[in-house]
């Protein structure tokens, strides 16, 4: 498949852009740069944003916000999905060459590979483009959606495992903890108690034995 000019597709966490388009929202500055979401978003964070909004051609080259990005932050939801469906139209021409509402996982990655996408970002690149179709409405097929629920129910069996897991160690070093405190009993009640008559030499080797008994069950 012939690979496409555009830039790298956006990566960052779709959440986190629409957390950066609600803090613009609150006034939105004349240039877009490192001073506006330094305060705001970690630096690898801001790093994305700027990913996207270079992605989609939201400033221009001194960094001024076009009329897209000023309709982006607009608290009308209706219009602001009304603006990303034009863009994810507009920028992922590849994608859109397939048949969304059936389309496969498979055929969604081999489209990603067009834009040159490198494989350690390509599945973050890809849940960008799902989560920002869903939210404006274009219609994915299950095959496409399935992905994420795969992923869900993996993580939870990882979850149960790794609890299970705790579970065993726990109960085998409560066990292990009742064999030794039983053992001890066992040898303690051979032992002669303590006599202050007895000499030096014999008081010493009495509590010598008991202190490495203890030391034992450590």
């Amino acid at each position: 498949m012939e690979k496409v000019k555009n830039k790298i597709p956006p990566y960052v966490s779709f959440k986190t852009f629409q957390t950066f388009l609600e803090f613009l929202s609150e006034g939105m500055p004349n240039r877009i740069d490192r001073s506006v979401w330094l305060n705001k978003f970690s630096g690898s964070n801001g790093t994305q944003i700027m990913t996207a909004i270079k992605f989609f051609n939201l400033i221009d080259k001194d960094g001024a916000p076009n009329d897209d990005f000023k309709n982006l932050v607009s608290r009308d939801l209706d219009l602001q999905k009304k603006i990303f469906r034009k863009l994810l139209y507009k920028y992922y021409s590849p994608i859109f060459n397939l048949d969304l509402t059936s389309a496969t996982k498979a055929q969604l990655r081999e489209s990603f590979r067009s834009f040159g996408t490198k494989e350690g970002v390509i599945v973050k690149c890809e849940s960008f483009f799902i989560q920002a179709a869903k939210y404006s409405n274009i219609m994915l097929s299950s095959h496409i959606l399935a992905r994420r629920h795969n992923t869900n129910v993996s993580e939870k069996t990882k979850s149960k495992a790794t609890k299970s897991q705790a579970d065993f160690v726990l109960e085998n070093n409560k066990k292990n903890l009742e064999t030794n405190i039983n053992l001890a009993r066992m040898i303690l009640d051979k032992y002669p108690d303590f006599d202050p008559n007895w000499n030096d030499d014999v008081k010493k080797s009495w509590i010598d034995s008991l202190t490495k008994l203890y030391e034992s069950l450590k």
